[in-house]
């Protein structure tokens, strides 16, 4: 009997569905150009990895009825854009709803990571994996026209970050200068926030508040820090 194919599984889908898988096995492939592929109708996706075995995958680019979702072995992969969804311990995946999405840097990173952390020995693979995630995130981030050093410095300055954080309260509790920041919110939940130069003169930070009780708790969150992060460009690029 045949193999299934892509156009098989695809024979019900939408065209925007259809062009939206197509384009998403194309992304997988740029990362891992010797993938085995197999397609699973029962399964309903299209599975890429390294061989035959379920623990050889490293991908699967899923058709639903109006995107596509793209599962990525591995549930430590570092994700400050906050793309990824899910609290399986073996994986997570991202919704895709356009072709943008598709052409999201930050979605290609954790392409690449989950690529790189599938190399490493089974053990330590399982020791990064780590429980699931627990409780609900707020995300956002900020593309500031300063150097990084100067974006660092107001995040790590005490009297700096007081003047544009607003409400709540911000305990630092380690750096690692000009890349990144480890800190505690006033009710104990962890945040931890990205810096990225994009130019001598332009840098973005990202944040990632974990950890927060419910939804609408953190889309409270998720607005404050919109309107920190506000205050925070407009205090440094004014100055």
């Amino acid at each position: 009997m045949a193999e299934p194919t892509i156009d098989d599984l695809l024979k019900d889908h939408s065209p925007e569905v259809r062009e939206l898988t197509l384009r998403a096995c194309h992304l997988v492939r740029s990362v891992l150009p010797d993938a085995r592929e197999k397609v699973h109708l029962g399964w309903k996706n299209i599975v890429f990895g390294t061989g035959s075995k379920m623990g050889d995958m490293i991908f699967a680019v899923a058709p639903l009825k109006e995107r596509v979702n793209i599962h990525l072995a591995g549930a430590g992969l570092d994700d400050p854009m906050g793309l990824l969804e899910g609290k399986g311990k073996a994986g997570r995946h991202v919704k895709i709803g356009s072709v943008d999405d598709l052409e999201n840097p930050a979605l290609f990173g954790l392409l690449e990571q989950a690529v790189e952390a599938h190399a490493l020995p089974a053990a330590e693979r399982d020791a990064r994996a780590g429980p699931p995630v627990e409780g609900y995130r707020a995300y956002g981030s900020r593309t500031v026209g300063v150097p990084v050093e100067r974006l660092f410095g107001a995040w790590t300055d005490d009297a700096v970050r007081a003047g544009w954080l607003g409400e709540g309260m911000l305990a630092v509790r380690g750096t690692t200068a000009n890349k990144s920041l480890r800190a505690r919110w006033e009710d104990g939940t962890p945040v931890d926030v990205r810096f990225t130069a994009r130019g001598e003169a332009k840098s973005e930070v990202t944040v990632d508040h974990r950890q927060i009780a419910d939804q609408a708790a953190a889309a409270v969150r998720k607005q404050t820090w919109k309107e920190s992060l506000d205050r925070l460009k407009t205090e440094l690029e004014r100055t």
